[in-house]
């Protein structure tokens, strides 16, 4: 392989498309096998789903800055240093540098937030894109053990009308494969985040932006009038920023708790009907293919990639040391100060829309490859002719859903992105003709802070659907897995001991406390 062809393909690496190839981990049993050896082998992780395809260590370091960027150590000081401020603006009765420090902070700490949100929610999408595959992948195995003639023929009757309610009785009632419960903390926290994606929150941040613009004509529209918005909206990015990756962290650990009961049930399934018929065919591999894009959104994939990645911090990193080794130079004056505050308030307004766009584009996949599964289990239910113990997902048809969604929809067009490049053009072409002084810096920070500041509500109002949405599924996912569990158990006669039953919990339970 010559040197040119690697650097060719190195250079054209960020954005491209990746196939989700991935098959479940293949319960091999034989007929004789007892349930205890049943309930280990799916006490352990290993033989439920297949890890991801390994990563560089540089990737390592990085999931692991981002992992810990999202936790709540990080979050509580955040809230700490913004407390921190307000009383330090108290005491100095809020002057012009201490307003200069939050909004140049704010650029900065929101800035490097996009970078983390970018590769959290690429490392969230891919993690969930190989967990459904794998859940396909036994999911075929499953309909292919279940129309197996030999399954049915001699079996006991099954009382197909009664399965539905027993099923859901029996996810309520067994503790080792029940949805995960949250704390106290997890729940105040999505109170929040729900009461920052209202349409209240957007009605009670547009009537701020207001009332600063009715002020304009009594301050003269001078630089501290305009120093007024661009603090305030910086402490809201902030904050924002920094719940949006927590939140995002701490649902993304529940869905997982949630996949792996569900991947349990999913084992045990498959351990059944393999033990009961003694096939032992691997399982299938599941091919996801992404979908075709167009030369403007491989633009956008290519470099939300180097946001995302340790490109986009190598090159974060080399232009804050140039900013650091001139504050001599400028004195360490205000315009010193606004200097990384512009820069970086303009590349994060266009960060912000690549996120966005990246975001809901990653949604849609995700949605199409849960209905994919759900038609599976759809067609396995009518094949047997048992009652679907589940219903479709509702649609949720309030104001501030389709608002979410209008703005969802604007903001996966490749256009969205290219108008960010050209208001940040155009206040980049004022700021030069006003020499780039204090005012133009502020011109260029305002309107971009503003905008940005009101998608960053509409992101979070658009997570709390998609979790919503999640969670769901999830739900129902597990109820049908349950649900054919329970007829699988019936069809071949499979039941538990009083010393099985009580190693199976024991199992499971040891499972989830080293989860």
């Amino acid at each position: 392989m010559s040197l040119l062809y690697r650097t060719k393909e190195a250079f054209c690496a960020p954005g491209r498309q990746r196939i989700i190839e991935f098959a479940a981990p293949t319960q091999t049993v034989t007929k004789s096998s007892s349930y205890s050896d049943i309930s280990e082998r799916i006490a352990q992780d290993s033989n439920l789903f297949n890890p991801e395809k390994p990563k560089s260590k540089g990737g390592r370091i990085f999931d692991n800055v981002t992992q810990r960027a999202g936790s709540l150590i990080t979050f509580m000081i955040t809230l700490l240093i913004l407390a921190v401020w307000a009383v330090v603006g108290i005491i100095l009765g809020a002057p012009e540098i201490w307003q200069i420090i939050m909004q140049n902070g704010g650029s900065i700490q929101c800035y490097i937030s996009d970078t983390l949100l970018m590769r959290q929610q690429q490392n969230h999408c891919y993690k969930l894109l190989t967990i459904i595959s794998q859940l396909r992948s036994r999911n075929a195995t499953v309909a292919r053990l279940v129309h197996d003639p030999e399954l049915h023929n001699n079996a006991p009757m099954v009382d197909k009308e009664s399965i539905d309610q027993c099923s859901i009785e029996e996810a309520k009632l067994e503790n080792a494969i029940n949805l995960p419960n949250e704390f106290w903390f997890d729940k105040c926290c999505n109170w929040v985040s729900m009461a920052v994606g209202s349409i209240y929150a957007l009605i009670f941040y547009w009537a701020g932006i207001l009332v600063w613009v009715g002020l304009g004509p009594m301050m003269e529209f001078s630089d501290l009038w305009q120093l007024y918005i661009n603090t305030a909206v910086a402490v809201e990015l902030t904050f924002t920023s920094m719940f949006l990756q927590n939140i995002r962290r701490r649902h993304m650990e529940y869905l997982e708790k949630c996949l792996r009961s569900i991947m349990r049930t999913d084992c045990e399934l498959e351990i059944i009907l393999r033990r009961h018929s003694g096939d032992n065919k691997i399982n299938p591999v599941i091919t996801i293919l992404p979908h075709p894009v167009t030369r403007s959104i491989r633009a956008i994939d290519y470099y939300g990639d180097i946001i995302g990645s340790g490109i986009g911090v190598t090159v974060s990193t080399c232009v804050f040391a140039v900013w650091l080794s001139i504050g001599d130079v400028m004195a360490w004056s205000d315009d010193w100060w606004l200097i990384i505050g512009t820069y970086t308030g303009l590349v994060g307004f266009i960060d912000g829309f690549v996120l966005r766009n990246v975001y809901f584009r990653e949604d849609v996949i995700l949605d199409e490859q849960f209905d994919v599964l759900a038609q599976a289990d759809d067609a396995l239910f009518q094949y047997l002719n048992v009652p679907l113990p589940t219903k479709p997902v509702e649609q949720r048809s309030s104001l501030i859903t389709r608002i979410s969604n209008y703005m969802g929809v604007l903001c996966a067009k490749s256009f969205a992105v290219l108008v960010s490049i050209l208001i940040v053009l155009a206040l980049m072409g004022v700021a030069s003709s006003m020499g780039w002084n204090q005012t133009g810096q502020l011109l260029c920070n305002t309107p971009t802070m503003i905008i940005e500041g009101f998608l960053l509500i509409v992101l979070i109002q658009a997570h709390n659907l998609s979790n919503m949405k999640r969670r769901i599924q999830l739900r129902d996912i597990l109820v049908r897995r349950i649900t054919l569990l329970q007829y699988a158990k019936n069809v071949t006669g499979m039941t538990l001991n009083e010393n099985d039953t009580v190693k199976f919990a024991i199992n499971l339970k040891k499972a989830d406390t080293e989860n």
